[in-house]
């Protein structure tokens, strides 16, 4: 697991190292709007175009990458029989928003290469087009958004549930350990048909639950996982070697 999160610190100091270092000198204002438009507008429009191409190359880019991660720390344990973790819907959401801060640390190199020791005037007059510092709400979003993003990857690349033949171990969203429990700890095994909303509203969504003798109840859409089809499966095999009975209830409260 080391390895992986390793790979995404590496990236991540990458990005943020080409964040951090775009620096933006003080307009001087030795050239006006105009004449910064008639030099630079072209090309404006072809980075802003090349932006657009980046952030949905990043997304696709970095899930594969994510769930590769994901599957790769868990793929030399032949014990284990099942496995929950992180689908790709989760690591769709963590790249889009990683995707910002590598394509804007993308178009900081790129502009550089383009414009040279020019490239300080071709930002004067992004920032004079949107009339704010636009260069430095793109600079510090895209560091917040890498940073986040980055530290929800990692938590998640060390989020599982291995069902093996004797045993379940669960290492939760926020825990750096997992706990494991013997098959014969299990005292309920729960079918819910809906949950109560954050909002407060009841909405249908199934899924299961395990009980067991400490107390202790996981769901299977806890950590905002949402509950798949191989759910199914997965509490047939609970059901066949701990003898329980799946218990019907419609609420989860």
């Amino acid at each position: 697991m080391m390895i992986q999160i390793g790979i995404i610190i590496v990236l991540t100091v990458f990005v943020l190292k080409g964040l951090f270092s775009f620096r933006l000198e003080k307009d001087d204002y030795s050239k006006s709007t105009d004449e910064l438009r008639t030099e630079f507008q072209r090309k404006d429009f072809l980075l802003l175009f090349l932006f657009f191409i980046l952030l949905p190359s990043f997304t696709v880019g970095l899930t594969i990458l994510f769930d590769w991660l994901s599957d790769w720390s868990t793929s030399n344990d032949k014990s284990i029989l099942h496995i929950i973790k992180p689908n790709i819907g989760t690591w769709i959401v963590m790249a889009m928003m990683s995707s910002l801060g590598y394509a804007v640390c993308s178009i900081f190199k790129i502009s550089k290469w383009i414009f040279k020791t020019n490239e300080s005037n071709y930002w004067t007059y992004y920032n004079r087009k949107y009339g704010f510092k636009a260069t430095r709400l793109l600079k510090y979003l895209g560091i917040i958004l890498v940073i986040f993003s980055s530290t929800l990857v990692c938590l998640n690349l060390n989020s599982y549930v291995k069902f093996k033949e004797t045993k379940i171990e669960i290492n939760e969203f926020k825990s750096f350990k997992p706990t494991e429990y013997k098959l014969e700890s299990i005292t309920k095994i729960i079918h819910f048909q809906k949950t109560v909303a954050p909002n407060g509203n009841i909405v249908q969504k199934p899924h299961y639950a395990i009980v067991f003798n400490d107390n202790y109840a996981w769901r299977t859409n806890d950590n905002l996982r949402t509950p798949n089809i191989n759910d199914d499966k997965i509490f047939s095999f609970l059901t066949e070697k701990t003898g329980l009975k799946i218990e019907e209830i419609e609420i989860d409260q």
